[in-house]
């Protein structure tokens, strides 16, 4: 069964979680392209992407190691991107040829379903400034912070890096420049408890080692 993106006014028209959601339907056994999918985002693929690759870091996924490392590349790829403005995100052709079945798409949405729509209730359109233009391109520099403190082993650092993420991508996904603001001062304060943890096992590995 072809994997037929939604109509552009309907997927500008949803919530993010929805169009999530509709990316899931059909028979579990049907296979998914990783470019079928970025077709299917539409216009707001940079920020869907965002997430999708950012939520797997709030939600702990036992027996898959790297999973931080993985993200934190593709996200750095993604945010470079950002940052130089292009209208919107592309990938080798071997990562487009990349699949995997619906069903594993549909149990990976239904987890983080609930995340994002307690994120979503206070968006809307505003301050658009801050996400359009420059504030668009500065969000990319802050979404290549995380990639990169993401991909390093760092211990208990992974959770707040991964909502900061959530926060700047339903900014740039809805033109929500409050929720940008919101987004930053989450990222202060992920860099910060990153630098914390950091600093306390740096600590212990001088009491240990000393």
């Amino acid at each position: 069964m072809p994997f037929d993106p939604p109509q552009r006014d309907q997927t500008l028209r949803d919530t993010t979680s929805q169009v999530l959601h509709r990316l899931g339907v059909g028979k579990p056994e049907d296979k998914v392209t990783f470019g079928a999918l970025l077709d299917a985002l539409g216009e707001r693929s940079f920020g869907l992407l965002l997430i999708v690759l950012a939520l797997p870091n709030c939600i702990p996924f036992p027996g898959v190691p790297g999973v931080s490392f993985a993200t934190g590349m593709a996200i750095l790829y993604i945010s470079i991107q950002l940052i130089l403005a292009r209208d919107e995100p592309s990938f080798p052709d071997w990562v487009g040829r990349k699949s995997f079945t619906r069903g594993q798409l549909t149990r990976f949405i239904r987890k983080t379903t609930p995340l994002l729509r307690w994120l979503e209730k206070p968006i809307r359109p505003r301050l658009s400034a801050m996400v359009a233009g420059p504030g668009e391109r500065i969000i990319g520099l802050v979404a290549l912070i995380h990639a990169i403190t993401l991909a390093l082993p760092i211990p208990m650092g992974n959770l707040p890096q991964g909502i900061a993420l959530i926060l700047l991508a339903l900014a740039l996904i809805e033109l929500d420049g409050l929720m940008a603001i919101v987004g930053y001062l989450a990222s202060i304060a992920a860099v910060a408890w990153l630098g914390a943890v950091v600093f306390g096992l740096g600590k212990i590995a001088t009491t240990i080692f000393t």
